[in-house]
This record gives C-alpha cells, sequence and structure tokens, in this order.
C-alpha cells in the first residue's frame, strides 16, 4: 500500500489561447497513484491560473458582452502515442466581465480510474487550449480497459452553402467497461463562410422580416450545429444529442469579414447501461441553425 505523486508535462497552446483572449500565467498537473498490492487507483489533479484579456479576442464568433461567457478554457488528455485521441474538459467558467478583472485561480481533478498496471506519466499527454466555439460533457480521464471504435457517418443536411461546418476530427468508440462503460463521441474542425453578400441571403432567409437596408449595418449570421446519434446494429435510435455550439458569423458595418475561419470542438459521452441496446454505430448530422 502506498502513494505516489508524480509531475505531468503540460502544453500549453498559447496560439489558440491568444486568439480568443486567454493568457495562462501558470498550470501544472500531476500524477496520483494509490497502490493496493496489484490493484491500482489512479488520477489527475490540476492547478492554475488564467487572465482573460478581451482587448486580445478580436474576431469573435459568439457574445461578448461583459455578463457572458469568452471562449471555455480546456483541458485536454490522450495518450502519447494516439495524440489525435484527446478528449477534453471545461477548466473553468467565468464572465468576461470577472474574468476580466484579475487572473483566474483553477484546480480540477479527474475520474478516478482502477488499473493492474499503472500509467506512467510519459504515457500521457496533457494540454491547455481553447477553441471559438465548443461543447463538451467529457470529464477528464483516462481510457481504461479495451476500446472498441464504432463507425461514424456523417450527413451534411444543411442548406446554405455560405455558413459550413468542416468537420476534421470524427470518431467514436465505447470506453471502459460493464457499469462504467460509455459511448464517447469527439468531432472538431472549422467553419468556412462565404462572402459578406452570401451571408446576408442566410440571414435574410432565416429572418424574412428584415429590411434590405439592414445589410449596410453589423449584422451576424448563425453557424450550424450538429446532431450526434447513437444507433443499435438494428438501426434502433439508442440516445441523441443536440448542439447549437452557439455560433455566429460577425458581419461589420461595410462589408467586412472576420479574418480568420472559427475553429470549434464537440465531444460527448453517453453511458451504456442507460441505453436499450449495444451501441453499433453512429451518425452524426450537419444542421442549419434554424433546424435545431
Amino acid at each position: 500500500m502506498g502513494k505516489k505523486i508524480e509531475e505531468l508535462q503540460v502544453e500549453v497552446d498559447e496560439l489558440a489561447l491568444s486568439l480568443v483572449g486567454w493568457q495562462v500565467d501558470d498550470v501544472r498537473a500531476r500524477l496520483v497513484t494509490q497502490s493496493f498490492d496489484d490493484t491500482h487507483f489512479q488520477e489527475i489533479a490540476v492547478s492554475g491560473t488564467a487572465r482573460f484579456l478581451a482587448e486580445d479576442w478580436t474576431d469573435r464568433f459568439s457574445r461578448g458582452e461583459a455578463d457572458d461567457y469568452p471562449p471555455t478554457l480546456l483541458l485536454g488528455v490522450s495518450p502519447v502515442d494516439r495524440p489525435e485521441a484527446v478528449s477534453y474538459t471545461h477548466a473553468l467558467l467565468e464572465t468576461i466581465r470577472k474574468a476580466g478583472k484579475r487572473p483566474v485561480r483553477f484546480s480540477h481533478s479527474s475520474d478516478t480510474w482502477e488499473c493492474s498496471k499503472p500509467v506512467r506519466p510519459e504515457q500521457i499527454r496533457f494540454q491547455v487550449t481553447s477553441f471559438d466555439l465548443a461543447d463538451t460533457n467529457l470529464d477528464l480521464g483516462w481510457p481504461t480497459g479495451k476500446t472498441k471504435p464504432l463507425p461514424v457517418e456523417v450527413i451534411d443536411e444543411t442548406a446554405h452553402e455560405a455558413v459550413r461546418l468542416k468537420p476534421a476530427v470524427c470518431d467514436a468508440a465505447v470506453v471502459g467497461k460493464k457499469r462504467d462503460a460509455s459511448v464517447q463521441v469527439r468531432l472538431g474542425g472549422f467553419a468556412e463562410f462565404g462572402s459578406a453578400q452570401d451571408l446576408w441571403n442566410v440571414l435574410a432567409a432565416a429572418e424574412p422580416w428584415r429590411d434590405e437596408d439592414d445589410r449596410e449595418e453589423a449584422f451576424e449570421t448563425p453557424l450550424p450545429g450538429v446532431v450526434v446519434e447513437v444507433l443499435d446494429d438494428t438501426g434502433f435510435l439508442l440516445d441523441k444529442r443536440d448542439s447549437y455550439l452557439g455560433g455566429f458569423v460577425p458581419v461589420a458595418e461595410g462589408g467586412r469579414l472576420p479574418a480568420r475561419q472559427p475553429r470549434w470542438v464537440a465531444q460527448y459521452s453517453f453511458g451504456v447501461h442507460d441505453l436499450a441496446g449495444d451501441p453499433a454505430r453512429v451518425v452524426v448530422r450537419l444542421l442549419d441553425a434554424e433546424d435545431l
């Protein structure tokens, strides 16, 4: 029986953070292992300080009023040999007003996992980052036991060519075992958009009450969202998750567009024991904002 605490190397994605106004002053992570003979319990503990600089958040694809929330500061964990299989969780949730006043301290602990052979620090990739738009209900943790990949089909049902989500990452798997097993779905990528006139046409179609003269003023065109469906091998819908992402493309007066494309991530977990069948595949539908 014993307790072991080891430091984890932390990667801070300074470019991604700076694009949305975040500056991480300090962050540390530790791998905590408690051993009982041949059984080991492990968790990751995180401590950090970050500050939000609203003036650095120049291209905004979400609301930016003082009582709104800035893009989420995220913690990501993945195996070193599978860096693309990163699972994100929220580090903190604070309003623009409060996060901009002073540095914000945060502390987070992962789920505890049981294993017969402890995971070593050098096997873990730990990172701090942020996206323009994010929706995740994953907990910070480590995949234990065998991971069973599930096929994923992406169906683009959007009608507006002027605003499109472009997934660059799209995978799903059953993670864990027995009652702790879950279906985890990871999506992410960029959003593409057309000219100011194209974006106005999308907004005018969704909101026909708008006057044509309004297009000379600043306006916002909503971005599409996603629907994730988990099905069994007969096509029975076991569960689904709708996510609007809450994003838009801002067009300033004179038709000035943002200087870059927004980055987005969407990750979901479905408890297998809650499902009325065995998950066999995942369908991801991309839908226009007004259809969600």
